[in-house]
């Protein structure tokens, strides 16, 4: 085995860290990280185990060429949210997270035969109605229509499952910060990622962060994101926010609902509508307020009264309500080692990677793998690898 140093290169963008960073951990200089990186010098043996230790991985790990060997995707096709598009280092290392995510889902769902996706044919259809449109506005609600019955949303709590079950991989990341909500992406080869922060989010905000980045994988697949500028952006972005807003509040249905309001410009008018749709208050008001509901001096003295109730940090309901997790990866992962398509060994003897690693890149209880080693499974024992996930 040789010596790979973009190995590390690797590893240290997947944990979010500059070169002066990791040198800092390692107590040395950022012009020896880089050395270390180019192949110019090799690490000697403490320094490897510091790396190991840093990492998750083995040593053995940076004897080997890394299989993840090009980005699945790209700057241009990755949608932040406009506050953070200043940050070209972070997007720089989000590209190397879904590098590193989409390696070990195509690992693991190589053991097992995975539902077919049909998020690609959600796709086609948006596309060919945003072309047969001119008022974009009425197409960004039809697609909100069509992409309702198509993902057969009944309950806006099951957004979620629906998503999955549709193809989209949903992640949560811990470090991904509390200035960003989510963002989401389609790879190179066709898999839609919707990857959420956890930073103090409330269930009902998740809820339209999701239906947001189903916006911009359904509205914007072919818009550059990395050349946009910032008004332009603020534009597709806003039009994210609308399919959102029509994909949770269908029209028809919520104009009817809002028949029994009487006092439009009260926050906690909105707190029936909020338990039907399993949507902020906020998110509520404006969509009322887009439909007319409201005069623009209802829409001013409603957003007074949010600022003094304190409503932006916490509204009614958000801590009776859990934010809910993602599930398809993990129930990906427990089918796999339940029925011992992967002894858990090979993590480390083949991978050359820790659990750790994997709890960390999949946001995992730390006491994820306890309930596998509990027992013996044989690589053999299971009859077939033909499991459903849903």
């Amino acid at each position: 085995m040789d010596y790979v140093g973009d190995n590390i290169r690797q590893l240290r963008e997947l944990n979010g860290l500059s070169r002066k960073e990791l040198a800092n951990k390692l107590a040395t200089t950022e012009q020896t990280i880089s050395q270390y990186e180019n192949n110019k010098i090799i690490p000697n043996i403490g320094v490897f185990n510091k790396l190991s230790n840093e990492f998750n991985v083995s040593s053995q790990y940076f004897l080997k060429r890394s299989c993840i060997d090009k980005y699945v995707t790209s700057e241009e096709h990755v949608a932040y949210r406009a506050d953070d598009r200043s940050s070209r280092k972070k997007t720089k290392f989000e590209l190397q997270y879904l590098n590193f995510v989409d390696y070990y889902i195509n690992y693991f769902e190589s053991f097992l035969k995975v539902p077919k996706n049909n998020i690609d044919e959600l796709q086609k259809e948006s596309t060919k109605i945003l072309n047969s449109i001119s008022n974009r506005s009425v197409a960004i609600d039809k697609v909100a229509n069509i992409a309702r019955d198509f993902l057969e949303i009944t309950d806006n709590r099951n957004l979620m499952f629906n998503l999955e079950k549709s193809g989209i991989y949903i992640l949560e990341k811990k470090n991904l910060g509390h200035t960003i909500d989510a963002y989401s992406t389609l790879t190179d080869n066709g898999r839609p990622f919707i990857v959420l922060g956890t930073y103090r989010k409330s269930a009902v905000r998740r809820t339209f962060d999701l239906a947001h980045e189903l916006g911009h994988i359904l509205l914007h697949q072919d818009v550059d994101m990395a050349i946009l500028e910032k008004e332009e952006y603020k534009a597709v972005e806003k039009e994210a926010s609308e399919f959102a807003s029509a994909l949770l509040l269908p029209k028809d249905q919520f104009l009817r609902d809002c028949g029994n309001l009487n006092h439009f410009a009260n926050p906690l008018s909105y707190i029936s509508l909020k338990k039907k749709y399993y949507v902020s208050i906020a998110a509520l008001e404006m969509r009322a307020y887009k439909l007319g509901l409201l005069t623009y001096q209802q829409n001013r003295l409603f957003y007074a009264k949010i600022n003094k109730l304190d409503y932006k940090n916490i509204e009614p309901l958000d801590d009776k309500w859990a934010p809910i997790k993602p599930g398809k990866v993990k129930a990906m992962m427990d089918m796999v080692f339940e029925h011992g398509l992967m002894p858990i060994s090979d993590i480390t003897n083949k991978m050359y990677i820790s659990k750790k690693f994997l709890i960390d890149l999949f946001d995992l209880k730390e006491s994820y793998f306890d309930k596998f080693e509990s027992e013996i499974k044989s690589y053999y024992k299971t009859e077939s690898n033909i499991i459903k996930l849903f």
